[in-house]
Formats: C-alpha cells, structure tokens, sequence
C-alpha cells in the first residue's frame, strides 16, 4: 500500500521509518524479495537511535562524575543516563557542556577554533580527553542529528549517524551499530 500511494504522487523511492525491532524484519523481508521491495528505503527512526546514543554516552561516562553533577539539577539521573527520557536527557547534558564550555565559548570567532581548543584540552590528561571525546564531541553530535532531522537534511543526516556509529560500538549497543 506505502508503494501505490508513493507512486501515485509521483515519487520513486518509498521511506519507512521505524524502531529497531521492526527494521530488523523489514530489512529481511527486503532481502528476501529484492525485486518487490527494490524502491524501498528503510530508516532506523531518529527517536530510537538518539535515545540508543544518549545511552551509548552513559555507559561511556559512567563512574567519570557526570551523575553527580546531573544529580544537582535533575532527578532520576539513572534514567537519564539511559536514554529513557530523552527530551530531558538532550536539555541536561546540553547545559552540562555549555557550563563545561562557558569560559572558551565567549571568547571564540568560528566553530572551527572551539574544535582546536578541544583537542588541546585533550592532548593535557587522560581525564580530560575522557570528557572531550565521550561527553563534549558526541553532545555536538546529538544537536547536529537534532538539526539534520527537523531540517530534513538527509546528508547532513547521514554524517551524523556515520559519527555515531563508532560510539555505538564502544559503549555495546551493537544491534544500533550494526543497522545503523
């Protein structure tokens, strides 16, 4: 039915987005019948996946003292660090990267010299390229997904998730990694 109705407006391609129990028996069933599911482009639904990443950056800065300091403004932070409750996990560890950020952003003319600031940083312990590269780095991640999805940018899109994919493998969540 998707593919009729797509064809009637027109269009060559038909995009289903869903979570990713059903993408999994959708991508077998478009394995098992190429040629009927030729046109179909299946997308993993950015809700899922951004909820999955938000946990990805649980794990990875579990024990690093980032519960603390969300226990200072928030409530159930356990739920936070999972990516159950997403729309307040992406307000929370915003603010915590622009807290962290406040000193270097002021005095800052383009993105690319925040980045060189953030290598320097990690380059001065191990503790702060921790931050940098399992907090920092993927928040700015989590605002370019956000963008590419309310803007419809597919390219922009599919950079974001191509950064992501390697965070899914290091904090576990490889059902995310391998389908995304």
């Amino acid at each position: 039915e998707a593919q009729r109705l797509t064809e009637l407006t027109g269009q060559k391609y038909t995009i289903l987005t869903c979570d990713q129990q059903l993408y999994k028996i959708l991508v077998d069933i478009k394995w098992a019948f190429p040629d009927t599911f030729q046109s179909f482009v299946l997308r993993l639904g950015g809700m899922h996946l951004l909820m999955s990443f938000i946990g990805c950056i649980g794990i990875l800065m579990e024990n690093s003292g980032l519960e603390e300091i969300l226990k200072s403004a928030f409530s159930r932070v356990e739920k936070l660090l999972n990516g159950k409750k997403f729309p307040e996990n992406v307000r929370a560890l915003r603010m915590v990267v622009e807290e962290l950020l406040r000193h270097i952003i002021n005095d800052l003319e383009k993105f690319e010299d925040l980045n060189t600031i953030l290598d320097e940083f990690s380059k001065k312990s191990k503790t702060s390229k921790h931050w940098v590269e399992n907090l920092i780095k993927p928040v700015f991640l989590i605002m370019l997904y956000v963008r590419a999805e309310r803007e419809g940018d597919w390219p922009m899109h599919l950079y974001a998730v191509r950064k992501m994919i390697p965070y899914f493998f290091a904090a576990g969540h490889h059902n995310y990694a391998r389908y995304g």
